[in-house]
C-alpha cells in the first residue's frame, strides 16, 4: 500500500523540481548562471547585460541593450511577465527591486526633437531604480529617472521625474501621494 501512495507524490515532486530548474538552466545556457529566465524571454541588442546571480526574469520579458549601453540587474531583483526594458544609454536595477507585469522602462525617446531655436532636446538619459523599489503593473518609467530606495510606483503610472526614497507615486504624470515605511509581497 505504501508504494501505491508514494508514486504519485514522487511524480508531483519531480514535476515541481523540473519546473523550478528549467529557468536556471535557461540562464546557464544564455551565459548568465544563477539567473532565472522564464519562457519566451528575449535578450537582444549589441550592448552588455550585467545580470547578477539571483535575478529573475519571468515569462515573455523583452530587453534590448544598445551599442555601448549596459543593463545592470543586482541580486534579488525581478522583472514581471511581458515587461519591456530598452537601454540606449544604461539602466540599473538595484538589489531587491521588483518590477511588476507589463511595465515599460525606456531610457530613450527613440527620436530627437528640434526646438524652434534650433537646439535639440536630449533624447537619451540613464535610468536608475534604487534598492527595494516597487514598480506597479502597466507603469512606464521614462529617460533620466531615478527611483529612490524603497519607493513605490503605483500601477499604471507614467514616471517622467525622479522619485524620492520611500515615496509613493501614482498617476500620469506620477505625483507623490504618500510615504512608504516598507512593502512586502501579498502572497
Amino acid at each position: 500500500m505504501m508504494v501505491k501512495h508514494s508514486v504519485p507524490r514522487l511524480a508531483r515532486a519531480l514535476v515541481a523540481r523540473r519546473r523550478h530548474l528549467l529557468p536556471y538552466l535557461r540562464g546557464v545556457l544564455r551565459g548568465h548562471p544563477g539567473v532565472r529566465i522564464g519562457r519566451g524571454v528575449r535578450l537582444s541588442g549589441p550592448g552588455e547585460y550585467d545580470l547578477e546571480p539571483g535575478v529573475t526574469l519571468t515569462s515573455h520579458v523583452k530587453m534590448w541593450v544598445g551599442p555601448g549601453a549596459v543593463l545592470t540587474m543586482r541580486r534579488g531583483s525581478k522583472v514581471g511577465d511581458r515587461s519591456v526594458i530598452n537601454a540606449a544609454v544604461g539602466v540599473v536595477i538595484e538589489e531587491g527591486t521588483r518590477i511588476s507585469w507589463d511595465v515599460q522602462i525606456l531610457d530613450t525617446d527613440f527620436h530627437w526633437i528640434e526646438l524652434s531655436d534650433g537646439t535639440r532636446r536630449r533624447h537619451k538619459a540613464p535610468i536608475s531604480l534604487g534598492p527595494r523599489a516597487l514598480i506597479g503593473a502597466r507603469s512606464t518609467v521614462l529617460k533620466g529617472v531615478t527611483v529612490g530606495e524603497g519607493a513605490v510606483v503605483g500601477a499604471g503610472s507614467v514616471v517622467r521625474r525622479s522619485v524620492a526614497p520611500g515615496a509613493i507615486v501614482s498617476g500620469n504624470p506620477a505625483t507623490e501621494v504618500g510615504k512608504a515605511a516598507s512593502w512586502g509581497s501579498a502572497s
